[in-house]
């Protein structure tokens, strides 16, 4: 039997569904989509706004704290075949698959303290380092309720790249990237738009994006799974693969012509033509289904 911990954090979960900006149907992955190589200048002489970033600076958070932005480039040297990023505990990322042989990165350190001089040394202490393949922020404990440092990475890699992600609190996504994929956050939102190869996500209590595009997989599959959810998923009408999805016991809703529905079980049936595998499935959380 689920317990009644499992219904509320269900409608947490479905409320920060509806209010987290990179699950709005209309308007996902503009913002990425349009971080080309003005924006980037744009970002580097103002530190402070918050537009093409999903964290913000200020927040308003009125915790009698003050808030000191930094936006930097880091060196990356293409050494290794997957490009592995760790979002440390505040941290979030997003991928870009872009029509260059090189790796761009972006990043922006947010640090909050009492003071401004204060959250201007605490920024100056937090930087992004290359250890053993893994790209991660370091800078000092977070043990102070006075004090606060999060950083937030743009990455642009070669349309085809294997990628490792980690996050705990910061949003992670990925877009218009082909590759093998291992891709893991515990709070979330994590999102997918448009990729191939073979892509494994998981993600434990935050949001899950998931959207597809031309007709099938290209690729060996796609594995995407949220416990407690919400889950979001779009495809095209006409789209081919022998699909595994929904949620167990969450609401559910469809906008998309799918067979036969089971109560708390995940659906699996045949697109089209079949193909390769796709699963995109939640456990708790709430999911829909809708045509893209």
């Amino acid at each position: 039997m689920r317990t009644p911990f499992r219904v509320a954090l269900g409608v947490t979960a479905m409320l920060a569904a509806f209010s987290c900006p990179l699950l709005a149907k209309d308007d996902v992955y503009v913002s990425i989509n349009q971080l080309d190589d003005e924006w980037v200048e744009r970002a580097k002489a103002n530190p402070e706004s918050d537009h093409g970033w999903d964290q913000s600076c200020d927040g308003h958070w009125s915790d009698g704290r003050v808030s000191h932005c930094e936006v930097r480039s880091f060196s990356y040297s293409r050494n290794s075949k997957i490009v592995a990023i760790n979002g440390g505990d505040n941290g979030g990322m997003a991928v870009l698959g872009w029509d260059r042989d090189s790796v761009r990165i972006l990043y922006r350190v947010t640090a909050r303290a009492r003071t401004e001089e204060r959250a201007r040394e605490l920024a100056a202490e937090i930087q992004l380092e290359l250890t053993k393949g893994w790209l991660r922020p370091e800078g000092p404990p977070q043990t102070s309720r006075a004090e606060w440092w999060s950083v937030e990475i743009k990455a642009w890699v070669p349309r085809t790249s294997d990628l490792a992600l980690q996050t705990h609190n910061g949003p992670a996504s990925v877009r218009e990237v082909r590759g093998t994929m291992d891709l893991n956050s515990i709070n979330g939102p994590l999102s997918l738009v448009d990729l191939a190869g073979a892509v494994q996500a998981r993600v434990e209590n935050g949001p899950l994006y998931v959207a597809l595009a031309g007709s099938h997989w290209d690729g060996a599959g796609l594995d995407a799974e949220a416990l407690n959810g919400p889950l979001t998923f779009e495809l095209p009408a006409d789209y081919s693969a022998r699909l595994e999805t929904g949620t167990r016991y969450g609401p559910e809703s469809f906008d998309y012509a799918i067979g036969s529905r089971r109560q708390h079980a995940w659906i699996k049936t045949t697109l089209g033509n079949g193909g390769s595998p796709v699963r995109v499935v939640t456990t708790n959380g709430p999911f829909q289904m809708g045509k893209r």
